[in-house]
Formats: structure tokens, C-alpha cells, sequence
């Protein structure tokens, strides 16, 4: 992918494409050894494109937890293994309930099972993205350590 593909995408698009995530179902999580507490979900139906990939693909890389209404089930400071990984299947076969985007990049996701991913841009303390979005169909949305909101679209596929 070319610099001068990327874009900067306002708040307002950046808004639509994670209100899409709305009533998708959530199949896979990744995390575990050697992933320190960066984790990726898969929601929606199977990826034409490759079966291991959903039609939305989040991969989290900055500060992040995981909730219900009585108690913190999991954050970033936890083991992948022992910790993280469990709590990720907690979310397999749920819905999203509600996903709600603010102007600072910080991302909450209401699972169906009571559930809920809280997600907060690590900008400007961190110098890499804080987390990203893989639309199928769509291209890839992420937060940049500088609080913008980068659109990316995917390569044309080559028969």
C-alpha cells in the first residue's frame, strides 16, 4: 500500500463503520503467549477473502479492559495466558449489543452476554497506533498516536 492511499477520515465515518459492528456476532479472539496484552477479534460472517478472518477484523494494541456490570474481568496489565485468553472467549458467540466511538478514540463494545470491551487511545503516550479496524469491503480504520483517525483502503485482489 502506497503513503498516498492513506487518508485522514473524519469522526463522522470513522462512527459509521463501528456502528456496523452492531448485532454481528463475535467468532474468534486471538491472544496468548508472546502477545503481551494485544489481541485481535473476529465478528460477522467468515471473510471471503481467508477463512480465519472476519468480515470485521479488531486488533487492540493500547489500554483496554474487559467488563461486566459487577466487576473488571480482565485489563491490559494482565497475563495473556492465564488471563487474557479466557477472557476473550468469554465474548465468542455473543452479539454486539452496542458499540459506541468517542472524538478521543477511546471504543466501547456491549456484548450481548452482559459483557462489555472498553477500549482508550493511549495517544499521546504511546508512538504506535492504538488500536485498528479491518472492514471487509471498506479498508482499514485506525487511531494514530496523534489522536487522527486514518483511513487505508485494501489492495485491489490480483487473479
Amino acid at each position: 500500500m502506497s503513503e498516498t492511499s492513506k487518508r485522514v477520515a473524519s469522526f463522522a465515518e470513522f462512527r459509521e463503520v463501528i456502528e456496523k459492528l452492531k448485532n454481528q456476532p463475535v467468532w474468534q479472539s486471538r491472544a496468548g503467549s508472546g502477545t503481551g496484552s494485544i489481541f485481535t477479534l473476529q465478528f460477522g460472517p467468515v471473510s471471503a477473502r481467508d477463512e480465519k478472518w472476519g468480515k470485521f477484523s479488531l486488533m487492540v494494541c493500547c489500554a483496554w479492559r474487559i467488563v461486566t456490570a459487577e466487576r473488571v474481568i480482565c485489563t491490559w496489565h494482565e497475563d495473556a495466558d492465564t488471563s487474557l485468553a479466557p477472557a476473550l472467549q468469554t465474548l465468542e458467540n455473543s452479539m454486539v449489543a452496542n458499540a459506541a466511538f468517542t472524538a478521543w478514540g477511546d471504543l466501547t463494545i456491549d456484548f450481548s452476554n452482559g459483557h462489555s470491551l472498553h477500549i482508550w487511545n493511549d495517544a499521546p503516550y504511546i508512538d504506535s497506533d492504538s488500536w485498528f479496524i479491518i472492514c471487509e469491503g471498506l479498508g482499514n480504520y485506525w487511531v494514530d498516536p496523534r489522536n487522527t483517525f486514518i483511513h487505508e483502503p485494501h489492495e485491489p485482489e490480483v487473479d
